[in-house]
């Protein structure tokens, strides 16, 4: 008892004091921390609620559904009675769209806004979206004192609304309509979070009709990307098989047939005019027709007015395209024979041969108007003129075929001898075998091929000794004789496909061995110097002891890396050589060994 009066005492004086100091009490303080608790669980309540709104809308692509789980979402969350959706018209005029409107039970009976209800503001209409525009939201808590028009009252009380807030939805920057959230059955005082909530679900609904316009556009491009694609596809296929057949009666039968397929149209004739008629008559040579309509097949054609009045136009060029035959302005000769045929629209193109006119190619709607596309017309003129092309060739095509091959035969001894000639462009002349432009070539392949495989890669250059002294004594043809004699025996040493013997120059040969370590290399070495002492080719000014033609050798070998070159591996077998020379001749040197 003590305890809770001193508390009420303690309380009276705070409050006292607070009063005296200009303060807030400390229980007006609590209450003030009890309401901005309630309004953060609240904020965090309408984010959730969002969350779970934006969450719904985006797992769908189809708008009607987008719309409706918004509005459904919505006027749960608030607790209204009804959630609807209003378009804008290009003049500023609108409607309530029926899809999208959602009504709480007993609610949804009432005459709706939503069965595409037509109600065009005035002063919507004049301000173009009025406050709307400026992403304004309007609220309205009791419509009797908002103090609205007359007529404005009386639209609102058709439809048994007390109460209302709207914002707007925008699509990018375009005011696209508004979302309204209503009430019937009593005011109701907006709460700004509320509002908050209603803007913030119809900017999400901006995004998903903006989301939604895009996939409309895409999957549009996309059938029209399809049809182009399949109409081009028919027409390569078409062209082709025009340019190769040289069967004029199946080249008819697979284009009317392929033209009726690409276009869904009823009938495909292909015309052929009598020419000594002057363009009055003639007949329909092929078709392709459904079977609800009547065959135009061999149905002799006789036009007077064709001939007089139509006939100088298509031989320049002339395409009819008719969505409505009734609708056309034709004579009723004309009217009659399309008549005869149940056609009701039509694309007809020429078809010449060379300079005449030879026929038509038409396309029939019979079984009501039709509005062509241009993609269709562009479809048809570009087919007939291939049509007119293998009209007029035809009989060439056997010509060009065999032209063709004639060509193909030329074509081929062209390369052969190009290759031939690519040949010898890497052979050395005098020798036949490589020559130094094909060495550079082989051993950059080789050494990029060998980089990073940690395989050798070796060179063994030699020359002959004392050989200005041979050609001196022998003479150059006796010179030029020996070294085809070496560089056979040379070649004769090197097994492997893979190796190469160059003429380095002059009287200098090089091998390239892939592959190759240093005892491979060694033992290559080796026979080419037996090789060539084998020959015995005499040599009376050797200044040793031996009166035959000798060589020296340089071996080099290494592991191509990318911070290597080749040329390393050339500058290390010239000095090889060098110092083997040194030594007297008729050596051979691997690194800085010599060897006799």
């Amino acid at each position: 008892m003590l305890y809770k009066t001193l508390s009420v005492i303690t309380k009276l004086f705070d409050r006292v004091l607070c009063q005296l100091l200009g303060q807030p009490s400390i229980s007006h303080l609590e209450t003030q921390l009890h309401d901005k608790n309630i309004q953060i669980r609240q904020l965090a309540e309408q984010e959730k609620a969002l969350y779970r709104v934006i969450s719904k809308i985006r797992a769908s692509l189809e708008l009607e559904t987008i719309f409706r789980t918004a509005t459904k979402e919505t006027c749960k969350l608030l607790r209204i009675e009804r959630i609807a959706v209003y378009r804008f018209y290009e003049n500023w005029g609108g409607e309530f769209v029926s899809d999208f409107e959602f009504a709480e039970p007993g609610w949804d009976d009432v005459e709706t806004l939503g069965n595409n209800t037509v109600w065009n503001d005035t002063y919507l209409q004049e301000h173009q979206g009025g406050r709307y525009r400026n992403n304004e939201t309007l609220v309205v808590s009791d419509i009797y004192s908002a103090g609205l028009s007359q007529c404005h009252l009386e639209i609102l009380e058709q439809f048994h609304i007390r109460a209302y807030a709207t914002a707007p939805i925008f699509v990018g920057k375009k005011l696209w309509g508004v979302l309204a959230a209503y009430q019937h059955s009593q005011p109701h005082e907006w709460q700004k979070l509320e509002i908050q909530f209603l803007s913030q679900i119809a900017t999400q609904l901006g995004f998903a009709v903006k989301q939604a316009e895009f996939l409309a556009k895409a999957e549009q491009k996309a059938a029209e990307l399809h049809k182009a694609n399949q109409q081009q596809e028919i027409l390569f296929n078409l062209v082709a098989e025009i340019r190769e057949s040289l069967n004029l009666e199946t080249l008819f039968k697979t284009t009317v047939r392929e033209i009726r397929k690409a276009l869904r149209s009823d009938r495909v004739t292909i015309f052929q005019f009598d020419l000594e008629s002057n363009y009055t008559s003639g007949a329909f040579v092929s078709e392709n027709v459904l079977p609800d309509y009547d065959s135009a097949l061999s149905i002799k054609v006789n036009d007077y007015c064709f001939g007089e009045k139509y006939a100088v136009a298509y031989h320049q060029g002339r395409i009819q395209v008719l969505s409505d035959v009734y609708q056309a302005g034709l004579k009723d000769c004309h009217l009659q024979v399309l008549e005869q045929f149940q056609i009701k629209a039509q694309i007809v193109v020429p078809l010449m041969k060379g300079k005449t006119l030879w026929g038509l190619l038409c396309v029939h709607h019979c079984r009501c108007s039709r509005e062509w596309e241009t993609s269709e017309i562009q479809f048809i003129r570009q087919l007939a003129v291939q049509f007119s092309v293998a009209l007029e060739h035809s009989e060439l095509l056997e010509q060009s075929r065999s032209q063709a091959r004639q060509l193909e035969k030329a074509n081929q001894a062209l390369a052969l001898a190009n290759s031939q000639l690519e040949k010898l462009s890497k052979l050395d002349g005098l020798t036949k075998i490589a020559n130094r432009r094909c060495f550079d070539e082989f051993l950059e392949q080789e050494w990029n091929r060998l980089i990073g495989t940690e395989n050798y890669l070796s060179l063994i250059l030699f020359d002959i000794d004392y050989f200005k002294n041979y050609n001196d004594s022998y003479g150059h043809l006796a010179g030029d004789e020996c070294l085809i004699k070496v560089a056979r025996a040379a070649q004769a040493v090197l097994k492997r496909p893979s190796d190469l013997l160059a003429r380095y120059g002059g009287e200098e040969f090089i091998a390239v061995l892939p592959n190759t370590n240093e005892a491979g290399a060694i033992k290559v070495t080796k026979l080419i110097q037996k090789s060539i002492q084998k020959l015995k080719i005499p040599h009376i000014k050797t200044n040793d002891f031996q009166s035959f033609v000798t060589v020296s050798l340089g071996v080099a070998i290494q592991t191509p890396t990318a911070k290597s070159s080749a040329q390393n591996l050339i500058d290390a077998a010239d000095k090889a050589l060098y110092k083997a020379k040194e030594q007297g001749r008729n050596k051979w040197v691997c690194a800085t060994k010599v060897y006799p």
